[in-house]
């Protein structure tokens, strides 16, 4: 690869003294909690007060500094508090540039934020930031959102001026140089303050969270002038009065508004997560050696002494500086990666950040696959809920939502339990047993009712459901199977009378809880033993009494009750001394090698135990009659000493199903292989511990999900009117507010988010689905402080407006019978859902209409008050005339 030169403006020489640092940065606490907010002002460096923090200047350039304990979240409110010496923090720098900011300021943050990194020890992630491409990082210290001003305004009087409000989680709130109809979107909210009212005009595409922020917003800016507001399309319902005043600044014959939908990043293709490796080697000028690596690893950032550079495919650009790596590298850092997105011709606004070896920042280390926090772990101090379950054990899980979280067990799985085996459009109840035999080429529903181990009725809350549909696919399973036992699922968690949690998982992705419900004793079996396990009406799949299964060998996985289950493999490869089997032939052995714990040997004797009298063998010390009993299955050639690796290889069988599994193994104990987009892959995920927790605030727009993640998060970050996402590592939950839109995609979405996962590891396969106010404590746990009331006085967007008393006309999403106006007799009429233009542009030639506008249907392009005054009607009325009476219509406005 050719070298690459530097950019001058935003890096310092390769090789540098060290840096005076300013006597302003000298007053930061080095080993404190803090928020600092500094701005610069050409060549000098000012504080910004803590009132004014989350105001910018688009002409200026701000720097950052954030410090924390680790697994907490500084913002802007954070109180400086020192530390003692031994006290680890995690630290963040940022640069924020403004859209018009000078080259000289630009070069001027880059030298102070050497002087600011230096004088911390070289340790802290430092991030570029743009003005509206900002980081989630960066969001998340302003929740309550932020305002851009305009530098160009700062000596002009205050009255009138346009502001351009948008985005869903953090409201940014961006004054305009002028006040003109191209800074107009359908997507965002626009306020013109005059000097006698304020206009809210709301673009048609905007969310109802966006709405219900902007008018937040223009309450606490509003000076005490009335609010008038305005409809995207329907401007000509204001009152005269109010049309002229908006007349006089932005004329409704020059009318032009877009709708550009370019809120946040796309769920992409899952290979977009496969981004690149390059190794950083400075020969006089920087080169760049790509790594030759298929899914990027921890492993791969391996020399200390040097610097990678991770590129994200112009999503974001990585440098990763080794801890042993010499000062002038980590300073330069920054510049190398601002030459690499010029040389790539990325967008400027590309987010570049430096992290250094031993301080990566969480959205650092979620790009590679197998790096997990482990700093995780145990960071809540929680003892795990111990194998034996007691009576202590179940009331604290009712007790202590952190716990069941952290555990992931909603109760200690004593409660009722009604299974149904779905085979293509057959369904069966199976009868109650202790034995619980499911098949690889099936699905199955599981209806369980939640015990609590309490009356107590703040705990009964704390648990906050009764019911739990499971629905479990085979690896097997028809898309027939799963088609109806998803149905099956659905129309039970939507017919539940109480507060329920609908999971659906697939094999050998089971969470804790589902295991747990089955006391650890889950038997997996080959879909080719469907007709032998339940042939003549055996539908409990006995294994005691079926004498068509005489032989067969099961694998034991986990060492607890809720974390075991067994799965039947043939052809075995290879057995390490980890491993625990129970094989059934005309006797009952329980084999365990010499490294397996007491806990996992415990739970392949329960197993054992469920097929009869059983024989417990411990390796090294078979007997013959043993080895002769087992031969078909079972023989020395394929045990593996003690010292082999934990992760068993997996077979080589061409079979699909629970022979064909890949084996793993820890905590003494065999763990599940992973699944990702219902593919098993070779790899071996430990049980311990999770990556870290995270939320996404997700909608719909344009038949693709979009997401923005919240960093940070706490209870008061969850609104009624949207739709969420909480990522644990153990499941997937998807939490629909009360309000929320189109609930009926809730799996669509949990789906499209698991195959396209915007980070490099691995999410949970298995979905969970919550409702407002029904959560239960695995999920509650999560958040500090959880508020069961939380949310009862929500006022939605429409709430908000009439309380406003606005003379503007009814907004034209207000709901029409229970339905959207733009659903009318069965039929999507998505007449607002259009780009709009003024009537000169549509009755252009057909060579000069813009690229997006069908020639025959150039009216659904019009404007609602442009329609009404070419037509005399409705587009909704137009549209139920006969075809012939609208094309004559068309034909007379020249719009045909």
């Amino acid at each position: 690869m050719p070298p690459f030169n530097f950019i001058k403006q935003e890096v310092r020489p390769n090789t540098i003294p060290d840096p005076k640092v300013d006597a302003t940065f000298r007053r930061v606490a080095k080993n404190a909690i803090t928020f600092s907010l500094w701005k610069i002002d050409e060549d000098r460096l000012e504080a910004v007060a803590r009132s004014q923090y989350g105001t910018f200047y688009d002409n200026s350039a701000y720097i950052i500094y954030a410090a924390n304990l680790v697994g907490h979240y500084a913002n802007h409110e954070t109180i400086t508090r020192e530390q003692k010496p031994n006290v680890v923090l995690e630290r963040y720098i940022h640069y924020w540039l403004g859209r018009n900011v000078s080259e000289q300021n630009r070069s001027n943050v880059m030298h102070k934020i050497q002087e600011l990194d230096s004088y911390l020890g070289n340790v802290g992630a430092i991030y570029r930031e743009t003005q509206n491409h900002e980081s989630p990082r960066f969001l998340s210290y302003f929740k309550k959102g932020y305002d851009i001003l305009s530098g160009a305004l700062i000596n002009s009087p205050q009255r009138p001026r346009l502001y351009q409000l948008r985005s869903r989680k953090w409201l940014r709130s961006i004054e305009q140089d002028t006040i003109e109809w191209s800074h107009f979107n359908s997507d965002y909210i626009m306020v013109l303050q005059t000097e006698t009212t304020t206009f809210v005009w709301i673009g048609r595409s905007s969310s109802n969270i966006e709405r219900r922020s902007a008018l937040t917003w223009v309450q606490k800016q509003n000076s005490g002038c009335p609010i008038v507001i305005v409809d995207d399309g329907y401007e000509q319902a204001m009152t005269a009065a109010q049309k002229e005043l908006w007349n006089a600044l932005l004329p409704l014959q020059k009318r032009m508004v877009c709708q550009a939908s370019q809120l946040v990043t796309e769920c992409t293709d899952s290979s977009s997560n496969k981004f690149r490796i390059y190794k950083c080697n400075l020969r006089g000028r920087l080169h760049l050696d790509q790594l030759d690596v298929g899914l990027p690893a921890k492993d791969d950032l391996s020399d200390a002494h040097g610097v990678y550079l991770l590129d994200n495919y112009g999503q974001s650009i990585w440098l990763w500086v080794g801890a042993q790596a010499p000062q002038a590298e980590a300073l330069s850092a920054m510049g190398n990666g601002r030459a690499f997105v010029k040389k790539k011709k990325y967008a400027d606004n590309t987010l570049v950040v430096r992290v250094v070896e031993g301080h990566e920042p969480v959205e650092f280390k979620r790009l590679f696959s197998n790096w997990l926090n482990l700093g995780q772990e145990n960071t809540r101090g929680h003892k795990p809920v111990s194998t034996k379950f007691g009576k202590l054990d179940a009331h604290s899980l009712c007790e202590r939502p952190k716990m069941a979280a952290d555990t992931q067990l909603v109760d200690d799985g004593r409660g009722e339990r009604v299974v149904y085996r779905v085979l293509g459009d057959q369904v069966q109840e199976l009868p109650a047993s202790k034995t619980v035999v499911f098949t690889t080429n099936a699905s199955y529903v599981v209806k369980y009712s939640v015990q609590c181990a309490t009356v107590v009725p703040a705990d009964l809350a704390s648990v906050g459901i009764k019911s739990i549909i499971y629905q479990w696919n085979g690896s097997e399973a028809s898309a027939e199977s799963i088609a109806t036992a998803n149905n099956i699922a659905m129309v039970a968690f939507e017919a539940l009378k109480e507060a329920g949690m609908l999971v659906q998982l697939y094999e050998f992705d089971e969470p804790p809880h589902f295991l747990q419900i089955f006391d650890g004793k889950l038997i997996i079996m080959r879909g080719q033993r469907s007709e032998m396990l339940y042939c003549n009406n055996n539908n409990n799949g006995d294994l005691k009494t079926n004498v068509m299964l005489e032989t067969f060998l099961l694998k034991v996985y986990g060492d607890a009750s809720y974390n075991s289950k067994s799965v039947e493999e043939h052809p075995l490869s290879s057995i390490t001394s980890k491993d625990c089997y129970v094989i059934k032939t005309s006797h009952v052995w329980v084999w365990c090698g010499q490294s397996s714990t007491g806990d996992a040997r415990e739970m392949a004797k329960s197993v054992g135990a469920l097929m009869g009298e059983y024989t417990l063998i411990l390796e090294g010390k078979e007997s013959k009659e043993f080895w002769q009993s087992v031969a078909m299955y079972f023989n020395q050639a394929l045990v593996i000493n003690g010292h082999a690796n934990s992760c068993g290889s997996s077979t080589t069988s061409s079979s699909s199903g629970a022979g064909s599994m890949c084996n793993g193994s820890s905590n003494g104990g065999s763990v599940s292989p992973t699944l990702s987009n219902n593919c098993y892959l070779n790899t071996c995920v430990p049980s311990k511990p999770r990556p870290p927790v995270q939320l996404f605030l997700v909608w719909w727009q344009q038949s693709s999900l979009r997401y923005e993640e919240i960093i940070g998060f706490e209870q008061q970050d969850l609104s009624a009117d949207c739709t969420y996402i909480l990522d644990t590592g153990t499941l997937t939950y998807v939490w629909l507010g009360a309000q929320a839109q189109q609930q009926e995609k809730y799996t669509s979405i949990a789906q499209c988010y698991v195959q396209n996962a915007p980070f490099g590891r691995r999410s949970a396969t298995a979905l969970a689905v919550v409702r407002q106010y029904q959560e239960p404590n695995v999920f509650k746990g999560f958040f500090e402080s959880w508020q069961n009331k939380y949310g009862k006085d929500f006022l939605s967007y429409e709430q908000m407006r009439k309380e406003l008393g606005s003379s503007a006309a009814p907004s034209n999403i207000a709901a029409v019978n229970g339905a959207s106006p733009l659903i009318l007799n069965g039929r999507q009429k998505d007449f607002d859902g259009h780009k709009k233009y003024p009537l000169p542009v549509l009755t252009q030639e057909m060579d000069m209409l813009p690229a997006e506008i069908n020639p025959l249907k150039r009216e659904v392009h019009l404007t609602h008050d442009d329609f009404v005054s070419v037509f005399k009607m409705s587009f909704y009325d137009f549209d139920e005339l006969p075809k012939w009476k609208k094309t004559e219509l068309k034909k007379q406005y020249r719009l045909f």
